[in-house]
C-alpha cells in the first residue's frame, strides 16, 4: 500500500531550483552540516566508493572537498529531481578530487549490486518512502563488509503547530479534518526497521529545530519552495480561502511568540531523527556472550573515590536545545 505520490514529490521537488536560499537552509544546515558532522566523529575509516541521496549534493561534495578526510574517490549522487540532480552538478568543481557521477531515478527503485559502496548517505529522504523496509534493505545489500548507512530524516513532532492549526480550522470552518501534513517517521521507528534488517552497531538520536515565519503563509510558501509540501495520497487537494484565515488566527493565538527576539513570529518545529548503521564485519564490536563475566558495576562504584570527581552544576545556559533561526519571506 502506497501513502505517497512519488511522482507529484519529483514534481516539488523540482521547485527547488528556484530559490536556493531556502534549500540551504534545510537541506544544507539541518540536513548536510549534521551529516558530515557525524561522519567526522568516525575515526580511522575510509570510504572509497560512496552514495549521496537528495538535493544539494554539490554542498555535501564541498564539505568533504576539503579536507576528504572520508577518502572518497568515487562518489553517485541520486536525486528523483532533474532539475535538482542538474543543478548539483553543474556546481561541482571540474577540479574535485571525488570523481562525481549522477543518476537521476526514484530511490525506492534501488538497483545497485551486492557489495557495491562502502557508504550509503541519505539527507532528508526516508520519511517520504512509500516502502522503507524494502529500500532500506536494498541500501543494506550494496553495502559492502563494515560499510556504513547514516542519514537524516524528519521526525513525529515535525510541524506540529501547523497540523494542530489546519486541523482546528478545518474543523471549525468545515465540520471535518483530513490530513494535510505527511505522516512522518518517528525515532523508535526508525531504530526498529534497521535493527531488524539487521544492521549493526545503529545509533539513533534526534533532535529539534525551530524556525520563525512572520505567518502561515510564509511557512507554507518556504515548504513549497524547498519541496516538502503534502504529497500524500488521498488528501484534500484544496482547502477554502477561510478556513487557511482561520488556521493562520489559530497559529497566531497559539503559538507565536509573546517576547524576546522573536516577538510576533510563528514558530515551525523541525525535529531531525539522524541514523547510523553499518553491514555486518568481522573485526566490529560484538556484545558479551550471556553469562559473561563483566565488570560489576557495584565495585567499580566502590572504588570509585568520591573526592576524585568533579563537582559541577548544569545550568539551564550550558544547554543547546534548539537550533533558531528566522525566515523572512522573499519581495
Amino acid at each position: 500500500m502506497n501513502i505517497f505520490d512519488r511522482a507529484l514529490k519529483s514534481i516539488q521537488r523540482n521547485r527547488i531550483v528556484n530559490n536556493l536560499d531556502y534549500a540551504e537552509i534545510y537541506y544544507y544546515e539541518l540536513g548536510i552540516k549534521s551529516l558530515v558532522d557525524r561522519l567526522q566523529s568516525i575515526s580511522n575509516k575510509k570510504y572509497a566508493s560512496g552514495c549521496f541521496i537528495g538535493p544539494l549534493a554539490h554542498k555535501f561534495v564541498d564539505k568533504i572537498n576539503s579536507k576528504n578526510f572520508l577518502g572518497l574517490k568515487n562518489l553517485t549522487i541520486i536525486d528523483n529531481s532533474k532539475k535538482s540532480l542538474d543543478l548539483s552538478m553543474s556546481l561541482i568543481p571540474k577540479n574535485s578530487q571525488i570523481k562525481v557521477t549522477s543518476l537521476y531515478m526514484d530511490d525506492e527503485n534501488w538497483g545497485f549490486p551486492e557489495n557495491y559502496f562502502d557508504l550509503v548517505v541519505n539527507n532528508l529522504q526516508m520519511h517520504w518512502l512509500n516502502k522503507v523496509h524494502p529500500t532500506a534493505e536494498k541500501w543494506l545489500g550494496s553495502l559492502r563488509p563494515d560499510g556504513t548507512l547514516i542519514g537524516t530524516t524528519l521526525g513525529g513532532d515535525t510541524l506540529q503547530e501547523l497540523r494542530i492549526s489546519l486541523a482546528l480550522a478545518e474543523q471549525e470552518r468545515e465540520s471535518g479534518v483530513s490530513t494535510h501534513v505527511s505522516p512522518m517517521l518517528h525515532v523508535a521507528d526508525v531504530g526498529q526497521i534497521l535493527t531488524r534488517l539487521n544492521y549493526k552497531l545503529v545509533t539513533i538520536n534526534a533532535d529539534s529545530n525551530t524556525l520563525f515565519f512572520d505567518d502561515s503563509f510564509s511557512l507554507m510558501n518556504f515548504l513549497q519552495n524547498i519541496g516538502e509540501g503534502n504529497s500524500a495520497l488521498g488528501s484534500r487537494p484544496m482547502l477554502s480561502k477561510e478556513t487557511f484565515i482561520a488556521a493562520d488566527a489559530i497559529y497566531r493565538v497559539l503559538f507565536s511568540e509573546k517576547s524576546g527576539d522573536f516577538l510576533g513570529k510563528i514558530p515551525a518545529t523541525f525535529e531531525l531523527v539522524h541514523y547510523i548503521g553499518w553491514k555486518d564485519h568481522p573485526s566490529q564490536q560484538k556484545p558479551l556472550k550471556p553469562g559473561t563475566k563483566g565488570v560489576d558495576i557495584r565495585t567499580l562504584a566502590e572504588e570509585i573515590d568520591d573526592s576524585d570527581m568533579e563537582q559541577f552544576e548544569i545550568t539551564e545556559n550550558d544547554i543547546e536545545v534548539e537550533v533558531k533561526k528566522i525566515i523572512t519571506p522573499k519581495k
